[in-house]
């Protein structure tokens, strides 16, 4: 089995149980669905991010549970990566397995920041969509009490 190396500072490697070259290993996935890239994003190694794209790596590969690159850039809140996967043909609007888009991961996630809601937005992120629970980005936002996430929203009735 391949294991990858050190994909960041953090040290960690991930074995996706694939055998092969390395510029194979960069499109396998491991148990969860999850390819190199989404590893990268969750480490928030932009150089890595780029270099897998080049590569041909999918940015809209989903996991097992839905979950895009774009999915993991708003849950850590990294515009920086989630305006390069934007960039690179990520779809701004993907469901995960509970219907929830990276906009509703952003706002759950945005500690009351918005620069990565705003980004999410600008490219057309739908605020009203409703994931399977009945809960849209904008409803999210208004229902966190401690940030003010709401402001992000002000256009939105």
């Amino acid at each position: 089995m391949a294991t990858f190396g050190q994909l960041s500072s953090t040290g960690r490697s991930y074995n996706l149980g694939m055998a092969g070259k390395s510029d194979q290993l960069s499109h396998s996935t491991d148990k969860a669905g999850r390819s190199e890239l989404h590893y990268a994003v969750a480490d928030k190694n932009l150089a890595r991010v780029e270099e897998l794209v080049r590569q041909g790596t999918s940015v809209n590969l989903a996991d097992r549970n839905g979950w895009t690159p774009l999915h993991f850039a708003a849950q850590i809140s990294d515009a920086k990566i989630a305006r390069f996967l934007l960039h690179s043909g990520s779809s701004v609007d993907p469901r995960d397995g509970n219907g929830n888009t990276p906009l509703s991961t952003a706002v759950f996630n945005s500690r009351g920041r918005g620069e990565l809601i705003q980004l999410l937005r600008q490219h057309g992120a739908d605020a009203t969509s409703k994931n399977k629970s009945g809960v849209s980005p904008v409803s999210l936002a208004r229902s966190i009490a401690n940030y003010d996430v709401a402001r992000f929203f002000d256009d939105i009735e």
